[in-house]
């Protein structure tokens, strides 16, 4: 396999075996690789968030659910 610089791009060699473009920009991948991790947990987060927020407004509807039987089954009395 023989590689050829390319001109005026920093990082892109030319493999004239099969003609392919070649990134060796390690850093850029390195930096790539670091801002989609964080990518990733944001959205984990805004995904763990979500599932929260559903399950409090299951447990506030069952608890006025309750709250309303418990209402509906006072006797006039009181008790």
């Amino acid at each position: 396999m023989s590689l050829v610089k390319i001109d005026g791009n920093n990082g892109l060699i030319r493999d004239t075996h099969s003609k392919a473009i070649l990134n060796t920009d390690r850093v850029g991948l390195e930096k790539y690789l670091a801002e989609r991790e964080i990518a990733l947990k944001q959205l984990q987060e805004k995904n763990d968030l979500k599932d929260k927020v559903h399950k409090l407004e299951t447990d506030m509807s069952e608890i006025k659910n309750m709250l309303y039987e418990l209402t509906r089954m006072r006797t006039p009395n009181g008790n």
